[in-house]
């Protein structure tokens, strides 16, 4: 597929709110300095502070929803202004698709490619083919939740119509310096914000505990919360924001696009001082760069925000005590509110603050606390504007007779002073103005003919059910084979090729079996799942489970013509991402663990393009991490409402997993898409593998039992 390189924007005349001359301290082109825009006044202070580049969401279809993002409206006049400034706009459209939104999605794209924005940013493999054949001007990048972090990742969304990757916040400086090398398209890395603990694009937790899911912009924090283990309350998944202010001077010389600051919730307090000591880092020249380290780490000290690391992330440190947050809030600590009545608390502020303020009011550790806007707040008993630091002041957090006595650590997110004179400036006015001539029908935006009309309908359902059983390895092997599995998912591993090829007489050839990869690949990882797969090539195998994009190019290189299939990651919600993968050359698709019985009513009424497996029952990752919390100790992980995790391991992987598993016992009665080859039967880390596939196997011949839980079936995917 052809290279869709995005032109370069043009720098329209016009009044500039900075001068973006620079001084270049390397012989290759600097990268952008990428900018996080929630709303007007963070764009307006984004793009005030010198940011090359801004992205953006809308309301819908953003991995950022309780963002305060944009209106198409607004958009235009975003755009508009945006180019007016010199300044890209990129558009994250990167939310999973769920295949009752293709259409609206589809439309609101549509839209937005009238206003030529810089770049699309997804994550949907669905949304960005019909960005290929209907928005072709624009560029698409993709984005982090791909979870490209190898170059035959990367080598997979090139073929895939990508001219950008946002590389995944857990790789390494000396891994991005290796793939930036070779890569074939233009990169992103962050380097200031916020970290997850769970690998890009692979959290399932707050998707697990309520419906919310990561991949579709809903996170409520999970890993921020408290837990308790071996006796201990603790946030032990909670990660200090990232800083990658001491090794911007290794980071400058690498061939990079752009240097992306994560923040599409903060506010402009925050956006506009992180992007100018970034700025001052990019621009200064190697006789001042140790006098910019320091500036920008002193513009920095006055952002709020969590504690930020300045080692053991991109410096591969993954075990420094900087990198584990003794902070689990973003905001600037304003200290304790004491409970004064109904609603109201005092507090002796450590900063000032003023009306307008946003802040929020965490009761403990680990805690999610509440959000609130400052309305009222009291000084020596009158009404005041604003408080100064060291001063006693109350906090009307409720105005309500009824309301709970508030106490805890209070936080400043965002201050109402900047908001509001970046409100006020011209640049917002200008955008409010071409906003508010901006009309669209977006009903009368045609739909193409694969989001119209249905493909053919699959099988109803029916009592025989065909199952796929995936193993640890061989243990327990004999008993399940009287299970009369369709077929065996193997992880594909140096012990289990070994022991299965002493025992071909017993359980026939290793080309009987589907071997799966790991979700991580790494290094010397990667070398030796490659020198694996390439013996079984070598003795027959032909049949490959994969959980990463990257892991199909690797395989192809080995022999082409494998059967290769997708598993439940790879984030299948409708039918044009099933497509896309079929197109990729893949046999078939596990349709996405978190899919409701909404969706997945749907696409059994639609064409998948391939073979089509469905998760039934296991124990799926929640947190898929490359580290282990160090002062994690052996034992069950507890949340504060009582719910229960246990670690393991996945491959290189640190995972997380529920004392409970998950049993889709809808799909039995949910007629099947046409391809349906199975119902994936994840036995991998089972204590008890009989007893388990015994209740499993009387679930489904006589409808009776419940060993699991339904996911996001019944309640739905939000």
């Amino acid at each position: 597929m052809a290279s869709l390189d995005p032109p370069p924007a043009a720098l329209l005349q016009g009044s500039m709110m900075v001068n973006r001359s620079r001084s270049t301290p390397t012989q290759h082109s600097l990268p952008e300095i990428l900018a996080p825009a929630g709303g007007p006044a963070s764009w307006a202070a984004a793009v005030e502070a010198g940011a090359d580049a801004i992205y953006c969401g809308l309301e819908n279809y953003s991995a950022r929803a309780l963002a305060e993002n944009f209106t198409l409206a607004e958009l235009s006049g975003l755009i508009a202004e945006s180019r007016r400034q010199g300044v890209k706009t990129y558009l994250a459209l990167n939310s999973l698709i769920k295949e009752s939104e293709l259409p609206s999605a589809f439309r609101a794209m549509m839209a937005a490619a009238e206003m030529e924005p810089d770049a699309f940013i997804i994550q949907d493999q669905g949304l960005a083919a019909l960005a290929r054949r209907h928005c072709p001007s624009v560029p698409l990048h993709a984005s982090t939740l791909a979870a490209a972090h190898t170059l035959d990742g990367l080598k997979a969304l090139k073929y895939l119509g990508y001219s950008r990757a946002v590389l995944p916040r857990e790789m390494t400086l000396k891994e991005i310096a290796e793939i930036s090398a070779k890569s074939p398209l233009g990169l992103e890395i962050f380097v200031h914000g916020a970290l997850c603990f769970s690998f890009s694009g692979l959290c399932l937790m707050s998707s697990f505990l309520g419906g919310r899911s990561a991949a579709r912009g809903g996170c409520t924090q999970p890993c921020r919360r408290s837990y308790q283990n071996a006796g201990r309350q603790k946030t032990f998944f909670s990660l200090s924001d990232l800083s990658a202010v001491p090794l911007m001077a290794q980071i400058r010389l690498l061939p990079l696009a752009a240097l992306k600051i994560e923040g599409r919730m903060k506010g402009p307090d925050h956006v506009g001082q992180v992007v100018a000591a970034y700025r001052t880092l990019l621009d200064a020249d190697e006789a001042a760069f140790f006098d910019a380290v320091n500036e920008a780490r002193e513009t920095l000290g006055r952002v709020p925000g969590r504690h930020a690391t300045e080692s053991g992330f991109l410096a591969g440190d993954f075990m420094s005590p900087e990198l584990w947050d003794r902070q689990a809030v973003s905001g600037l600590p304003l200290g304790t509110l004491a409970p004064d009545g109904p609603g109201r608390g005092i507090i002796t502020l450590k900063e000032p603050v003023r009306i307008g303020d946003r802040l929020r009011l965490v009761a403990g550790h680990g805690e999610s606390g509440i959000s609130f806007k400052l309305k009222r707040l009291l000084a020596n008993g009158q009404e005041v504007e604003s408080a100064e630091a060291g001063q006693a002041a109350a906090i009307i957090v409720d105005d309500s007779p009824e309301a709970p006595e508030p106490r805890g650590e209070l936080y400043q997110t965002g201050s109402s002073a900047l908001e509001k004179q970046c409100l006020a400036s011209e640049p917002v006015k200008r955008l409010k103005a071409i906003s508010s001539k901006y009309k669209k029908d977006l009903e009368a935006i045609p739909l193409p003919p694969d989001l119209i009309g249905k493909g053919p309908k699959g099988s109803a359902a029916g009592r025989s059910q065909p199952l796929w059983f995936w193993l640890d390895g061989t243990k327990d092997l004999d008993e399940l084979l009287k299970f009369r599995p369709t077929r065996i998912i193997m992880p594909l591993s140096a012990e289990n090729v070994k022991e299965l090829a002493k025992q071909r007489k017993r359980y026939g050839n290793l080309s009987d079996f589907v071997w799966s990869l790991p979700p991580l690949l790494f290094g010397r990882a990667q070398e030796k799942i490659r020198k694996e797969a390439a013996k079984l090539v070598e003795s027959g195998a032909r049949d490959f489970m994969i959980s990463n994009l990257g892991h199909a190019a690797l395989l192809d290189r080995l022999k082409p013509g494998l059967k290769i299939w997708g598993d439940h990651r790879l984030g299948v919600l409708n039918h044009l991402a099933a497509q896309a993968m079929s197109g990729m050359g893949l046999a078939g698709v596990t349709l996405s663990v978190e899919a409701d019985q909404d969706t997945l009513s749907r696409l059994a009424q639609t064409d998948l393009g391939g073979g089509v497996l469905m998760y039934l029952y296991g124990r799926p990752a929640l947190f898929t991490s490359r580290y282990r919390p160090p002062s994690l100790k052996r034992g069950p992980v507890v949340s504060q409402r009582g719910e229960k995790f246990w670690t393991a391991e996945d491959g290189d992987a640190f995972i997380l997993q529920s004392e409970h598993r998950v049993f889709i016992g809808g799909l039995l009665k949910t007629p099947k898409p046409r391809g349906f080859v199975g119902l994936l039967v994840d036995f991998r880390r089972e204590p008890n593998l009989i007893e388990a596939a015994r209740r499993v196997k009387k679930a489904i011949d006589q409808g009776r039992g419940n060993p699991g839980l339904s996911f996001n079936f019944k309640r739905g995917l939000q």
